[in-house]
C-alpha cells in the first residue's frame, strides 16, 4: 500500500469493515495491499462473522423463533441492522444488543421482540455492578413464554418455533454470591419493597398493602441473593 494520511487509512478500512466499501475499491485509495486484492478483502469477511456470531450468540433464541416464522426476512433483519448499526465499540455483545431494539422498530412480531429483549435484559442483570439498592435488577412483563423457550433452546430441546403466548411478569436478578442469574415472579408486594428500597422510605402514594406483607417480600428477595441486607434494612425502618 502507498502512504496516505492515517485519517484517510481509517476512514477506508471503516468502510471495508463495514461492508460499504469492496477491497479494490479501497486499494483505489490506499494503494494495492502486497498480499492482494482477495485476501485483503478477507478482513471484512472476518468482521462480517464476527458480528453476526455476536448477534447469534446473545439472541439464539430469537433466531429460532424469527427463523420459524421468516427466514427470509429475519436474515434481512439480521442484516439490515449490522449495515445500519456500524459497531462503535470493541465488546461484541455490547454492538449486538441494541439489535433487540432494531427488531422492534422494523416491525418484528411482538414474541420476537420479547424474545430479544429478554435476552438482551438477562445479558444486562449478569452483568451489572452489585450495589446497596436495586442496581442491577430488572422486572420486564411478556405476553410470551421467553423465558421457558429461551431455556428449551439453550438446551438444545427447541429447534423451531415459537414461544406460547403466556403473560407472565419477571424480576430478574443476579445472585450476589453465586452471580448466577436468578428470576422471580414479583408479587405487588415485591413491587413495592423494590420501590420504598430505592426511595428508603413509605410514600403515600403506594399501593394500600399491609407493611408486613412488603417486609416479608422484601426478606424473600434478601434470601434469594438479590438484595443486600442493608436494603432488607431499610424497608424494615421505612416510615
Amino acid at each position: 500500500m502507498t502512504a496516505v494520511p492515517l485519517d484517510v487509512f481509517f476512514a477506508e478500512m471503516s468502510e471495508l469493515l463495514a461492508g460499504r466499501r469492496s477491497a479494490a475499491e479501497c486499494e483505489a485509495v490506499l494503494g494495492p495491499s502486497s498480499s492482494g486484492t482477495e485476501r485483503f478483502g478477507v478482513y471484512a469477511t472476518l468482521v462480517d462473522r464476527q458480528q453476526r456470531g455476536a448477534i447469534d450468540a446473545l439472541f439464539r433464541a430469537t433466531l429460532v423463533a424469527a427463523c420459524s416464522w421468516d427466514v427470509t426476512r429475519c436474515e434481512a433483519l439480521r442484516v439490515g441492522y449490522l449495515r445500519s448499526c456500524p459497531p462503535q465499540h470493541w465488546s461484541p455483545t455490547i454492538v449486538a444488543a441494541p439489535f433487540a431494539d432494531y427488531l422492534e422498530a422494523h416491525g418484528a412480531p411482538v414474541d420476537i421482540v420479547e424474545l430479544a429483549d429478554f435476552a438482551r435484559t438477562r445479558h444486562e442483570v449478569l452483568r451489572a455492578p452489585s450495589g446497596q439498592g436495586i442496581e442491577g435488577l430488572a422486572v420486564r412483563h411478556y405476553t410470551h413464554a421467553v423465558r421457558e423457550f429461551t431455556l428449551a433452546v439453550e438446551r438444545g430441546e427447541v429447534t423451531a418455533g415459537r414461544p406460547v403466548a403466556t403473560p407472565t411478569t419477571w424480576l430478574l436478578g443476579r445472585h450476589r454470591e453465586t452471580a448466577d442469574l436468578v428470576l422471580i415472579v414479583p408479587s405487588l408486594a415485591t413491587l413495592v419493597a423494590l420501590q420504598v428500597i430505592d426511595d428508603r422510605t413509605w410514600w403515600a402514594e403506594l399501593p394500600p398493602i399491609d407493611r408486613t406483607e412488603v417486609i416479608d417480600a422484601a426478606a424473600f428477595l434478601f434470601s434469594q441473593g438479590v438484595v443486600s441486607e442493608a436494603a432488607l434494612a431499610a424497608v424494615r425502618a421505612a416510615r
